[in-house]
């Protein structure tokens, strides 16, 4: 089962694999980095299991690479989405022709990691909720859509500010963003407007980096709202006969603004559980109803950027 991104009129399965986790040491339970051959393999597998959407980045650690090193990219079915301009969470005051070396190293480095003269994809990775003026990130992005450098320019974003600003300047061809059973922020405006404006939704978070899964055991103390939210939330499940992973894939999947949604692993079961997860349907709207009591407002409790460093 495949979506339209938006208006890029890309085909993507409404499940996305993930990398980071291929690329570099992450999650609440992160077992190490697996080897390339590992790497490989879980590419090849999600592939052939029906998976058309890879999302990375250049700051993903050796992703890149190794989903190059697969060959998957030769498939003219399978889309890859990555990001550039990661660097601008410390230097948010680049400017000029500084600005533009820096992204084009990025996009250069990306084009020959992923072995691809011209990216399918390529999301202006915004890690700064106040970084709202995107205008020289869209010139730049221009003069390399012209040069056929990339196809087609989206962004990721935290927080609903810099989402909205991106959807204003009418550029940007997809917004990447974290929604889940209690991340609820972009719900009301963003996906909305995103919507209305044909733009493509890739949804990250959806386990919350392992908080919606057993994994949750081992959060600290101070996510303690998050944890009892999420125990309320698995409550639901058992209700429903189903566990908390698939019940929280369903409730992303049950929004029609999103066009696909990420799953962060290394184990291609994950991806199986997943597209059993979508067999299964959209959540009913009783459901949701119920999951609006489990949204939580505190960014510190659900951005995994601001959670306190997990031994």
């Amino acid at each position: 089962m495949k979506n339209v991104l938006g208006k890029t009129g890309l085909k993507v399965s409404r499940i996305g694999l993930g990398t980071v986790e291929i690329g570099l040491a992450y999650g609440l339970k992160n077992e190490g980095l697996p080897s390339e051959q590992d790497a490989i393999t879980l590419l090849k597998t999600v592939v052939e299991i029906g998976i058309t959407y890879i999302d990375t980045a250049r700051g993903y650690g050796l992703a890149e690479e190794r989903i190059g090193k697969s060959e998957i990219g030769k498939n003219d079915q399978i889309i890859i989405g990555t990001k550039f301009g990661q660097f601008i969470k410390n230097e948010p005051n680049l400017r000029g022709s500084d600005l533009e070396k820096r992204i084009r190293e990025d996009i250069d480095l990306s084009r020959k990691k992923l072995n691809k003269e011209t990216l399918q994809l390529a999301q202006f990775h915004n890690e700064l909720e106040d970084y709202t003026n995107f205008s020289e990130i869209i010139e730049i992005a221009e003069k390399l859509k012209n040069e056929q450098k990339i196809q087609h320019v989206g962004i990721a974003v935290r927080g609903e500010a810099a989402a909205l600003a991106a959807i204003k300047t009418g550029f940007f061809e997809t917004i990447q963003l974290a929604n889940n059973i209690v991340d609820q922020r972009m719900v009301q405006n963003v996906l909305k407007k995103a919507r209305e404006n044909n733009i493509g939704i890739i949804n990250r978070s959806v386990l919350l980096k392992g908080a919606l899964t057993p994994a949750r055991a081992s959060l600290p103390d101070a996510l303690a709202e998050l944890k009892q939210k999420a125990d309320k939330a698995e409550a639901i499940a058992k209700n429903l006969g189903v566990d908390l992973p698939t019940l929280a894939i369903r409730y992303v999947l049950s929004q029609s603004a999103v066009s696909t949604a990420l799953i962060g692993t290394v184990k291609a079961n994950r991806i199986e559980s997943a597209l059993q997860a979508l067999t299964q349907g959209p959540l009913p709207e009783e459901v949701l109803i119920q999951f609006q009591e489990l949204a939580i407002a505190d960014s510190a409790q659900i951005d995994p950027a601001k959670w306190p460093k997990v031994d």
